[in-house]
C-alpha cells in the first residue's frame, strides 16, 4: 500500500517529468534526455543535449544534470562533480520554493553554466580544487599563518593511526638528487621520510585532476618534487593558490603510481587550518572585545564548568576559576570534565578541558580554594571586571552580592531551582531604579546524598545545567560588552510550575512599572 507522502512525491516528480516532456525531453523512469538551446559569448545560438536525472533526494536536492553534447567543442572546467554532474546551485540554497523544481529555471541555469564554462568562469572565486580529485582518507592540519611564506620541504607529524597528519612548518632540507654520473640510489634516512612540500602555485585557471595537470603549476621545482615523491621522501603537497578575489589551500597525498611506471598518483585530503583566527571564526562578534576582560567564575561544578567553557569559547582569555572541591565520578554526568580528570581539583579539570580547545590558557588561573570571607570577596571583585557566582550556595551568593554592591563591580549569580524546573540569573548591583524579581517560593525539595559525601545532591538534569550556563553566559556578555540590554533578573521556566511560573519560556520583563525588554 502506497503511503500518502509517497504519493505526494510521486505526483511532484510526474509534474516535473511532464513539463520536460513538453520541451522535447524523452526517457524512462527518472532520467530524461533532451535539447537545450543556449547562447555563446559572441551571441551565437547553439543546441546542446543534456541528461536530467531525478535522484532519490529530489526535490530536497537538485536533479543531476550532465552535458552529453555541448553543441560545440567545450571542455568542462569548474563547478562540476568528478562523475560529470553539474554543480548548479550552492549547497546552502533554501529548499523552500527550490529553484530546481521549476524545469524552466533549471534549463536556464544549465544554459548559464554552459556560457560561463565557455567564458572561463570570469570573476569566479570558488576555492574548491579538492572536489576534482580522488579523495584520500584522514585529515591534514596546518597553521595558515606559519605557512604563509614557507616554500619547500617541511616536516610532518602523524597520529598513531595516521588518520590525522599535521604539517609542522619546520623546514627540513631534502636529500640531494644524484646527477647523471652517479646512478646509485641515495640512502634515505628517517629524517627524510614523511615530508611535505609547501608551495604557492598562484592563480589557478583550470582544475587540477592529476599529476600531469599539476606539474606545470610547480614551475622549476616540478622535477625535484617528482624525484622526491618517487624516492619516498615527500608524501604530501600543500599548495597555496588563488581564484579571483579568494585564496585557498590544497593538501594532497603523493606517491609513485602502482600501475604506471614513472607516474605519480595524487589524492586530495580534507584539510583544516589550526590558526587562532580560524578557530575564532565561529566564536561570535564580541571576541576581540572580550579578550581583555577579566572574569572570575566562583564554583567550577556542574553549572560553573559550562559557564567557564562558554565564556572561554566566546573570547574571554583572562579568567580565574575558584572552587575547593575535587572532581568525583558522580559529578561527571553533569560536568564539563570527563573520567580522566576524576580526583583532580575541579578548577584544574576545567582548565584542562579549556586547553583542549587549542587556545592559550596561560591567562586562566585555577584556584583550588573556598570563598568564605568578605576580604576574599572584595579582593576578587576589585581584580576582575565581572564575577559569576555558580556556587549554588546561599552564603557564598550573599557574600558576593554584598561585595559587588560594596565595590560597585558586577556580580552575576546563577542557580537552578525546583530540580532544574526553573533557572534564575540575577545581576548585582542594581542599576538606577531596577529591582530583582521576587524569590521563587518553595524550598529545596527532596534531595539525595552520595555515598562518602555529606553534601546533598540535587536532582537537576544535565539539560537544565547547560541551559543555566547558557543563560548566565548571556547575562555576562551583556555586562562585559556594556550593552546593558538585559534586566537585573532573568527567569526561565523549563518545566511549568504553579502560577505565575506556569508557562515555559524566558521571562525578560523588567520589574519597573511599564518597562519591558
Amino acid at each position: 500500500m502506497t503511503r500518502a507522502w509517497e504519493r505526494e512525491l510521486t505526483a511532484e516528480r510526474e509534474v516535473f517529468r511532464r513539463v520536460l516532456a513538453r520541451a522535447d525531453f524523452t526517457g524512462e523512469d527518472d532520467t530524461l534526455r533532451g535539447p537545450l538551446r543556449w547562447y555563446r559569448c559572441g551571441g551565437e545560438a547553439v543546441t546542446a543535449t543534456i541528461e536530467v536525472t531525478m535522484t532519490a533526494a529530489y526535490p530536497f536536492a537538485p536533479p543531476q544534470v550532465r552535458v552529453l553534447d555541448a553543441g560545440i567543442p567545450l571542455t568542462p572546467t569548474f563547478h562540476r562533480e568528478r562523475d560529470g554532474a553539474l554543480c548548479l546551485w550552492p549547497a546552502d540554497t533554501p529548499v523552500e520554493n527550490a529553484p530546481w523544481c521549476d524545469p524552466a529555471r533549471l534549463l536556464r541555469r544549465v544554459a548559464a553554466w554552459l556560457r560561463q564554462t565557455e567564458a572561463g568562469w570570469p570573476g569566479d572565486s570558488a576555492c574548491d580544487l579538492e572536489r576534482y580529485l580522488p579523495a584520500a582518507g584522514g585529515i591534514v592540519l596546518y597553521d595558515l599563518v606559519s605557512l604563509a611564506t614557507v616554500h619547500g620541504c617541511v616536516r610532518t607529524r602523524a597520529t598513531p593511526d595516521s588518520r590525522c597528519v599535521t604539517i609542522t612548518g619546520k623546514a627540513q632540507a631534502p636529500p640531494v638528487r644524484p646527477n647523471r654520473r652517479h646512478r646509485g640510489t641515495p640512502t634515505i634516512g628517517r629524517r627524510h621520510r614523511h615530508l611535505a612540500w609547501v608551495a604557492d602555485i598562484g592563480e589557478v585557471t583550470r582544475p587540477i585532476e592529476d599529476w600531469a595537470s599539476l606539474r606545470p603549476l610547480l614551475g622549476g621545482d616540478a622535477g625535484q618534487i617528482g624525484w622526491l615523491i618517487g624516492a619516498g621522501v615527500v608524501e604530501y603537497l600543500v599548495l597555496r593558490y588563488r581564484r579571483g578575489s579568494s585564496s585557498g589551500l590544497l593538501a594532497l597525498t603523493a606517491r609513485p603510481s602502482a600501475t604506471r611506471r614513472a607516474s605519480i598518483e595524487i589524492q586530495a585530503c580534507e584539510a583544516a587550518d589550526t590558526s587562532v583566527p580560524t578557530r575564532l571564526l565561529r566564536a561570535g562578534t564580541a571576541t576581540a572585545e572580550l579578550a581583555d576582560r577579566r572574569v572570575a567564575v566562583v564554583g567550577a561544578g556542574a553549572v560553573g564548568s559550562f559557564v567557564a567553557d562558554l565564556l572561554f569559547r566566546q573570547g574571554v582569555r583572562k579568567m580565574t576559576l575558584f572552587d575547593g572541591q575535587l572532581l568525583r565520578p558522580g559529578n561527571l554526568v553533569r560536568h564539563l570534565a570527563g573520567e580522566p580528570w576524576v580526583g583532580h581539583p575541579k578548577v584544574v579539570a576545567v582548565t584542562g578541558r579549556l586547553a583542549d580547545l587549542g587556545f592559550d590558557t596561560t591567562g586562566v588561573d585555577p584556584r583550588h580554594d573556598r570563598l568564605t570571607t568578605p576580604e576574599q570577596a572584595v579582593t576578587l571583585l576589585r581584580k576582575h571586571d565581572l564575577v559569576v557566582d555558580a556556587t549554588g550556595d546561599a552564603r557564598a551568593s550573599a557574600l558576593l552580592a554584598w561585595a559587588g554592591s560594596t565595590v560597585q563591580r558586577s556580580v552575576i549569580t546563577v542557580c537552578v531551582e525546583r530540580h532544574g524546573g526553573i533557572i534564575r540569573v540575577d545581576r548585582f548591583p542594581l542599576r538606577g531604579s531596577e529591582q530583582h524579581h521576587p524569590p521563587v517560593p518553595g524550598g529545596r525539595g527532596d534531595q539525595i546524598t552520595e555515598h562518602g559525601c555529606d553534601d546533598p545532591v540535587s536532582l537537576t538534569p544535565p539539560a537544565s545545567v547547560i541551559a543555566a550556563a547558557q543563560l548566565a553566559c548571556r547575562a555576562a556578555i551583556d555586562d562585559l560588552t556594556r550593552e546593558c540590554a538585559l534586566p537585573a533578573t532573568l527567569l526561565e521556566v523549563i518545566e511549568p510550575q504553579e502560577a505565575p511560573d506556569d508557562v515555559r519560556g524566558l521571562n525578560l520583563a523588567d520589574s519597573r512599572p511599564g518597562k519591558h525588554v
